[in-house]
């Protein structure tokens, strides 16, 4: 791959820096978040480098506040003094635009680091989405669809076997457009050096990256499925002779997230104080769906043999790229739906700040279309706040609005 791919986070960074005197940009690690920096700043620090100004920097925090703004402060985690460094600088010159930091994982929680509200923006970066590397014609507007717009019959510009092998290949910039062995070896490789390098540094040396790695391959066996602690611990059991507590899986979790390898994909309920929300599991989800076929050893001949792992991975890789859009149009969040009685689901739910929202269901073919739109129908139907769109997503194919009303929408025609 060469060249630069312009990316749907790179106005929201623009935005920010128009807006805030910082801003701080989160992502797991390798989603391209330096080289989106690099192009709005003007000066430049890692700080993981070992170079004369990163060793003083790591020493004497406010060191590395001087230079061309805005300043761009490459994993900053490693030096956590640098917020109250970087808050204190911004209250005294009074202007936007003054730095960036960019990171791949949250320090420990300091009762001496102040929040940064007022001074910070802070925004999150995924992997590549589908109209990000071309496989997406972005035709169809998610903003459309939370507006109760009508869509246009757009035909998608890959087709199935195209999104399983993109799956497997992930959105990664460094190697999206690898061949497919590469990239799963890439993937296993990735997940290892995390492991024995990053988890250390951010749980301490006591940790053992074995049961991490036992909890990562947990995690992708149960990609977009509610899943709680005791679940994931069962999982790690069978994955691994490593032994696992029900104490220990919260505690990795945490872990995970601050290191931005999972996201939660929490419950939704039609009222914001409802306590129904809290009652349900949030779905489990790895930083890219490439990730969890990694860890499981599958590539597409593997996928299209076991089409039920396959859908859970394709509903993971609809979430991402829902969640990337979502994020862009300042929507509320990405969540799915269960009622209290387990009965009535919904597997996505996109829900605007206005508070109107989109029902989606995601299917691997055209075969279950019907079916899954009576059952939207039927469930929606129950909730008194009627959403702006009824959808289902499939891989490929002609997006168009069927007669019941509900939308039939490729992934690959879906975009912001």
């Amino acid at each position: 791959m060469t060249g630069y791919i312009d990316r749907i986070v790179d106005a929201e960074i623009a935005a920010g820096l128009n807006s805030s005197g910082a801003l701080v940009i989160h992502g797991a690690r390798a989603v391209g978040k330096t080289e989106s920096a690099r192009r709005v700043a003007a000066s430049e620090l890692r700080l993981d480098a070992s170079d004369a100004r990163a060793v003083l920097a790591r020493e004497q925090p406010a060191s590395a506040l001087d230079g061309p703004t805005p300043r761009l402060l490459d994993e900053w985690q490693l030096v956590p003094e640098l917020w109250n460094a970087v808050r204190h600088e911004v209250d005294d010159r009074r202007r936007v635009a003054q730095f960036i930091l960019s990171g791949s994982a949250t320090p420990d929680d300091d009762a001496t680091r102040h929040s940064g509200a007022g001074r910070f923006r802070q925004l999150t970066m995924r992997t590549l989405a589908l109209t990000e590397t071309g496989e997406s014609s972005g035709a169809v507007s998610l903003g459309a669809l939370l507006a109760g717009d009508t869509i246009p019959n757009a035909e998608s510009p890959s087709d199935f076997e195209t999104v399983v092998t993109r799956i497997v290949t992930g959105g990664w910039p460094g190697w999206h457009d690898s061949s497919e062995t590469d990239a799963l070896a890439r993937g296993s490789s990735y997940a290892a050096d995390i492991a024995q390098h990053d988890f250390p540094q951010v749980a301490g040396t006591r940790r053992d990256p074995r049961r991490f790695m036992a909890y990562m391959r947990a995690i992708a066996g149960l990609s977009a499925q509610p899943a709680g602690y005791t679940t994931i611990t069962r999982r790690m059991q069978e994955e691994s002779s490593l032994s696992a507590s029900l104490g220990t899986v919260p505690i990795l979790h945490d872990l995970a997230e601050r290191m931005f390898l999972v996201e939660d994909q929490p419950a939704w309920a039609p009222r914001l104080r409802s306590r129904s929300a809290l009652l349900q599991m949030p779905k489990r989800h790895l930083a890219d769906p490439s990730l969890a076929a990694a860890l499981l050893g599958a590539g597409t001949k593997r996928l299209l043999l076991e089409p039920e792992t396959l859908g859970f991975l394709f509903e993971s890789q609809v979430v991402h790229d829902l969640r990337v859009y979502a994020q862009a149009l300042g929507a509320r969040g990405v969540f799915h739906y269960r009622d209290s009685k387990g009965r009535d689901e919904i597997d996505i739910v996109i829900e605007d700040d206005d508070g109107s929202w989109v029902a989606i269901e995601v299917k691997l073919g055209i075969k279950a279309v019907d079916s899954a739109a009576s059952n939207l129908l039927r469930v929606t139907s129950k909730i008194a706040r009627q959403p702006a769109a009824v959808v289902i997503v499939v891989p490929s194919g002609v997006a168009h609005r069927r007669i019941d009303g509900v939308f039939v929408v490729p992934l690959t025609t879906l975009g912001v």
